[in-house]
């Protein structure tokens, strides 16, 4: 006798795609779908709802909150966010109707806001609702709301657990990777051309969103002080996110310019192999000067075999541990430069560690592993 076949409404409101989307996008082509059927209810125009669409995922749209830009260490929510927000309550009749029409089981929220709404429309129409927790920051009264609203919490790093909510309410779900994407890419040598980078030169990037909060200036000011033997040039892979972070790219490219390093220091834009971008580089960094939750530049690194340095942050500080990277002072160029120079310098240790990072992300970071895991978890609340 067939099992039921439960419906999952997935609710994610963000506008670009970040770590969380990926994510998302991640765990839906993993999903079992003999045992579940997921519907995702998006920004009908988002980047996110696009990237579904190409993938097979069924698309409702939905008038969500737009993600807010958190980058301002001081103003995380203002006044007229809140407003904002108030006025798109409506969403919650929107969802109402959803979860009658596609007779939605239980939702799956991707984010604070989505929580928050889809938790109120969840009690409203008695169903289970679980929230991917990934952010690292603390919103007060905003997340004890949220918690009075969820049923579970998935948790990407113990940097995310909320400790004034019971231990038993909070699951941790590393994010995942597709580990067979991360070998060595034969697609590498071709990109190395491809960007006009020095065949001879030792790579360094950071792959990510490029965001102020990223720190990526204080890795062009590492660079540019690090010794010109052995040559080391400077990848910084992806797009900006919110409309502000394009005039960030322009003033990171007018620092590399102004201190003379220009040839040094890649922009590549958004690269969608991240796997061949991760093959050539022989150092990850990270410079993140806010707490993030489980960034994806440092698992799919680690997925890649290549050591990683970073910022001890948020989930990072658990992520990365003295055998697969070094961890060094957020905004401190000069620590950069000579943790830099150390991996640069030693290809044996290099070596030892991209190993150990490969076998950590086997142990932890596994996709497939992780969706069984999430699948769990929706079957102990159904």
């Amino acid at each position: 006798m067939q099992s039921k076949r439960y419906n999952i409404l997935y609710l994610d409101s963000g506008s670009g795609i970040g770590g969380g989307q990926r994510s998302l996008l991640l765990l839906l082509k993993h999903l079992d779908t003999t045992r579940f059927r997921p519907f995702l209810g998006c920004l009908g125009d988002s980047m996110l709802a696009a990237a579904a669409r190409k993938a097979g995922h069924p698309i409702i749209p939905l008038d969500l909150p737009k993600q807010h830009d958190k980058g301002d260490k001081l103003r995380r929510f203002t006044i007229n966010d809140i407003r904002h927000d108030l006025r798109q309550l409506k969403v919650i009749f929107q969802l109402l109707w959803v979860l009658a029409e596609k007779q939605i089981d239980f939702i799956h929220a991707n984010s604070l806001a989505a929580g928050l709404i889809g938790g109120v429309a969840a009690k409203l129409y008695g169903v289970p609702i679980v929230m991917h927790k990934r952010y690292a920051t603390a919103y007060g009264v905003l997340d004890r709301i949220c918690d009075a609203l969820l049923d579970r919490v998935i948790l990407v790093s113990e940097a995310t657990r909320w400790k004034f909510a019971p231990s038993s309410k909070q699951a941790l779900i590393y994010n995942g990777v597709e580990l067979p994407s991360f070998q060595l890419s034969p697609k590498a040598e071709t990109l190395r051309a491809d960007l006009g980078l020095d065949p001879d030169a030792l790579l360094i990037g950071i792959v990510t969103r490029i965001t102020p909060e990223k720190g990526i200036h204080t890795l062009i000011e590492a660079t540019a002080t690090l010794k010109p033997s052995p040559a080391v040039q400077l990848l910084v892979v992806g797009g900006p996110y919110f409309p502000k972070d394009a005039e960030y790219i322009d003033a990171l490219k007018a620092q590399a310019k102004e201190l003379g390093i220009s040839d040094r220091v890649i922009f590549t834009g958004f690269l969608e192999d991240v796997g061949a971008i991760l093959s050539l580089l022989d150092v990850v960094l990270l410079a993140s000067t806010i707490p993030e939750a489980c960034p994806r530049t440092i698992i799919e690194a680690m997925a890649a075999g290549v050591p990683v340095i970073a910022t001890p942050l948020g989930g990072s500080k658990e992520l990365v541990t003295p055998e697969t990277g070094i961890l060094v002072p957020a905004e401190d160029a000069d620590a950069f430069a000579a943790a830099i120079t150390q991996l640069v310098e030693d290809v044996e240790r290099r070596n030892r560690m991209g190993k150990a990072c490969r076998l950590r992300a086997e142990q932890l970071f596994c996709a497939t592993q992780n969706a069984r895991l999430t699948e769990e978890l929706y079957l102990d609340l159904l």
